[in-house]
């Protein structure tokens, strides 16, 4: 009997423990799943942005000890920060496949990203500069209003923002900064495995992208590039919160050629190897220009089972074949669905739940609705707030649905809305 490899799971979180458990493919693997500065096996996800994170190297040393003589064939996350980086220095470590932790750092920093890219596809990328985070400070040379804002570090697109005039600028700026203990680890892990330098100033200010925003997933096994697909991401209207994510995309062919080009392209020049990555791009229908909008060192989580859905394959099985060293082999049109969509449950008032599903009556939703798979993150006597959201809006819930197209989607999402009984008061 052939032994199961162990798989290292980082800062795992409930879509990772969910997902893992679905694959096809999963009793070949045994999984230890480690949270971030707990102890092993502790299985929640990582701590957020205003919580202080320990000192990464003696982390990284605990989890390399830890694991030790455990079978480890592979390391992985699905975690945007530290969870990425860990597995990248972790699995170097242990002389296992994975991204270089100084290209990850590249990316992870969205300054110094922004550099990479500038120097190898410069007409994908926004006029952009460090901001002066002191009130009433100049601006950038050349940074004209209205122009973008956001920390060199985040996730959920916390403190991003757009500016249009100068008296929005200082209020911009503070909603912006993120506390100085979430840049510790970066600022830590950065001196130590790449030669980037670090700013004091952790805000960047580009300039304002108009159009559609999509997001190519890829991957790189062995110095080869590839891209899984084009994701479009819709917004509520007048707003800068994800209304869903579209499977395929909807843009023209030769837009996404484009963008495939350019993806490849970027992550080959930078030696991203071994993982998946996903880059942002917005796309103006108008002047048919296309724009970086940001690169993650990681698979996107959320798309995982919208390319299960069309193509037949799950992103969690490509991401365990490459850290175990094997040649992922990827399904394209190959699933029940001609379309999928991931779509968000939100409000744009904070509230407090008072009732939110069971577990039972989402895996009954689930039975009675093939193709759908349905997160809850409302927790019944705390207010949407407690979690981490945008900065806009609440995000309570997420249900991914696998249909004929859209407005099939759209018919799925309005019964399983009113089937999730949900019951919320004024914060």
């Amino acid at each position: 009997m052939t032994p199961r490899r162990g798989v290292l799971v980082l800062c795992p979180s409930q879509r990772d423990h969910r997902e893992i458990a679905r694959l096809k493919r999963a009793p070949e693997y045994t999984f230890f799943f480690h949270d971030y500065d707990a102890s092993i096996d502790n299985g929640e996800s990582c701590p957020p942005f205003d919580l202080p994170l320990a000192d990464p190297e003696p982390e990284i040393e605990r989890i390399v000890n830890g694991y030790a003589g455990k079978g480890i064939a592979a390391v992985v996350s699905s975690d945007d920060y530290p969870g990425s980086a860990l597995a990248a220095i972790v699995a170097e470590r242990l002389g296992l496949p994975g991204p270089a932790p100084s290209v990850n750092l590249l990316c992870q920093h969205k300054y110094h990203s922004r550099q990479a890219q500038r120097a190898v596809i410069p007409q994908s990328v926004p006029h952009f500069d460090i901001l002066d985070p002191k009130p009433g400070a100049a601006l950038p040379p050349g940074m004209q209003l209205p122009f973008f804002i956001k920390p060199i570090k985040s996730f959920f697109s916390v403190g991003a923002q757009p500016v249009y005039r100068l008296d929005e600028l200082d209020l911009a700026k503070l909603r912006a900064s993120l506390p100085e203990i979430f840049f510790r680890p970066l600022k830590a892990l950065i001196a130590k495995y790449t030669s980037l330098s670090w700013d004091d100033s952790t805000l960047l200010a580009e300039s304002l992208l108009q159009g559609r925003q999509t997001t190519v997933e890829g991957y790189a096994y062995q110095g080869e590039i590839n891209v899984l697909g084009v994701v479009d991401s819709i917004f509520y209207p007048g707003t800068l919160s994800f209304q869903r994510f579209e499977y395929p995309s909807s843009l023209p062919q030769t837009a996404q050629q484009r963008m495939t080009d350019i993806a490849k392209k970027m992550m080959s020049r930078i030696g991203f190897d071994n993982g998946l990555f996903n880059i942002e791009f917005m796309y103006d229908p108008n002047s048919e220009a296309i724009h970086v909008i940001e690169i993650n060192p990681r698979m996107s989580p959320q798309f995982c089972d919208l390319f299960e859905k069309v193509d037949g394959t799950n992103t969690y099985q490509v991401l365990l074949d490459i850290a175990a060293g094997i040649k992922p082999a990827i399904a394209v049109k190959s699933g029940p669905h001609a379309m999928a969509a991931s779509c968000a449950l939100r409000i744009f008032e904070d509230k407090r739940v008072i009732r939110s599903p069971s577990l039972a009556e989402i895996e009954q939703l689930e039975r009675s609705c093939p193709g759908v798979r349905v997160e809850v993150f409302a927790r019944e006597g705390a207010r949407l707030s407690d979690d981490v959201q945008d900065g806009h809006s609440y995000c309570y819930g997420i249900v991914s649905i696998g249909g004929k197209n859209r407005q099939d989607i759209l018919n799925v999402l309005n019964d399983c809305v009113g089937n999730l009984a949900f019951v919320f008061t004024a914060a």
